[in-house]
């Protein structure tokens, strides 16, 4: 199947055809995976988080999220 990529904004996008969007359980808004390979590009539905770990993770950020941000910036070298 040949798509053709269109411009949004400042990122390129790629339709999908209805039919395929229905066989795969998509619809439009929908969060997929996408990853590069060897072959080209593989697109995949998302796998959603388990309810009691998302929680959890709720919990751990509300609790140590500015700790956390300071983590993230001393390992990318912002601190």
């Amino acid at each position: 199947m040949k798509r053709t990529l269109l411009s949004l904004g400042n990122s390129t996008a790629v339709t999908l055809p209805p039919d395929l969007l229905e066989r795969l359980g998509l619809r439009s808004g929908d969060t997929v995976e996408v990853e590069a390979t060897e072959d080209g590009i593989l697109i995949r539905p998302a796998k959603a988080l388990d309810p009691e770990f998302e929680r959890a993770l709720r919990a751990v950020v509300g609790r140590y999220g500015n700790t956390l941000r300071r983590l993230a910036a001393y390992d990318r070298g912002d601190e």
